[in-house]
């Protein structure tokens, strides 16, 4: 998203020691913006400036939200996640710096594939869903600066949270409804996309199952083009999970292999106790599923720029 030449931005083009550039997203509580940092030793780098809306920068639940990301975010320091660089006050609210992902994400990229109707390669579906799962792995097992473990639970893992970068890097974004497997408590209004919420999370319970499961859908999708789950309401969909009617992937896809297809059956089997019980497990069993010669970070670019064109793809 930019402005065309001549338009007055609805935000201010500089915004502390940042100059804005675009703005990238708005959601209800807080802003991301494409932004330049003016100062300090990062002067000159490009960011993904997050912060709270102006018109919420009073509220204490918008700002304790941006608070949490932010410390989650500078314990979490992996190839496959999105990098912080700095959190801070703002005269009017606090603001997040994040790594700038210079490319699109995996629900532009499905978009494309279905309105074109191109299958993905299934070497390159597994290999991107296998390094949600390594970042997934590191953050299950991350800790704090006191070296104590931070229990968190991505409770978002979606297309529109892959990211990806111009040379085929890909990063786990917004840690921002995270929540941890001490007992925080779960609001499913708030948390995870209605088609990758797990029967536990259904249920109010957070497990490192939750983000398993979202990302064996999103496995399934980019595999098929389809979502697991029948068309319907969100209400029929959430029957369908609760009641795990799912659609076996290959009777969608039938060019998946079997050693995949089982792979993605357990994955997303009825009980947690039939599933792999991390996401190191996972990862570990599409890795022995997919040509490395054949998935590189140089293919993944490729397939993105053949796809999305010269659309604008900033992340």
């Amino acid at each position: 998203m930019t402005l065309e030449e001549g338009q007055t931005p609805e935000w201010p083009r500089d915004l502390g020691r940042f100059q804005l550039l675009s703005r990238l997203g708005r959601g209800g509580n807080a802003e991301v913006f494409r932004a330049r940092m003016l100062q300090g030793p990062l002067a000159g780098e490009e960011v993904a400036l997050k912060r709270v809306r102006p018109e919420r920068a009073r509220d204490a639940e918008a700002r304790e939200q941006l608070l949490h990301e932010a410390e989650l975010a500078r314990c979490l320091a992996h190839p496959h996640i999105v990098g912080f660089r700095e959190y801070g006050e703002l005269a009017d609210g606090p603001y997040l710096a994040l790594e700038l992902v210079d490319g699109t994400d995996l629900g532009r990229v499905l978009a494309q594939c279905r309105r074109r109707r191109i299958e993905l390669p299934i070497d390159i579906s597994v290999m991107m869903v296998r390094h949600v799962l390594e970042a997934l792995a590191y953050a299950h097992a991350a800790t704090n600066s006191k070296g104590l473990p931070l229990a968190v639970v991505h409770c978002d893992v979606s297309p529109h949270n892959v990211l990806l970068s111009r040379g085929g890097e890909v990063k786990l974004a917004d840690f921002g409804v995270a929540r941890s497997r001490a007992g925080m408590a779960v609001d499913l209004r708030r948390v995870g996309k209605q088609n990758y919420r797990s029967p536990e999370l259904l249920a109010g319970e957070v497990s490192v199952a939750v983000d398993l499961w979202a990302a064996a859908v999103l496995l399934y999708e980019l595999l098929s083009l389809e979502s697991p789950y029948a068309d319907g309401t969100a209400e029929e969909v959430e029957a369908s999970i609760r009641g795990l009617r799912l659609t076996p992937v290959r009777m969608v896809a039938p060019e998946v292999s079997d050693p995949l297809a089982l792979v993605l059956d357990r994955a997303l089997a009825p009980h947690p106790s039939q599933r792999f019980s991390s996401a190191d497990q996972f990862a570990r069993a599409l890795a022995a599923l997919s040509d490395d010669r054949v998935a590189t970070p140089l293919a993944v670019a490729a397939v993105v720029r053949g796809l999305m064109g010269a659309e604008p793809v900033t992340g």
